[in-house]
């Protein structure tokens, strides 16, 4: 894959009023590709319910998330 662009942006959802970050991996494509609806797609595929639960119980846990906890 020596010819993979390796990109991660940075996503808002709408629904879960949060932003997260998507590593995306382009391989072969043309140079004229419009990124935007493939993005658009991570927002609107990924998983709403679960996201807000691990934002939830990390609040309430206090921790940053890369902590271990004892």
């Amino acid at each position: 894959m020596a010819d993979a662009i390796w990109k991660e942006y940075e996503l808002f959802c709408p629904v879960c009023n949060a932003t997260f970050k998507q590593l995306v991996v382009l391989h072969k494509v043309p140079k004229n590709f419009d990124i935007t609806p493939y993005l658009a797609g991570f927002v609107e595929n990924h998983d709403h319910k679960a996201w807000q639960e691990a934002q939830r119980q990390k609040a309430q846990s206090g921790g940053s998330g890369g902590e271990p906890q004892s």
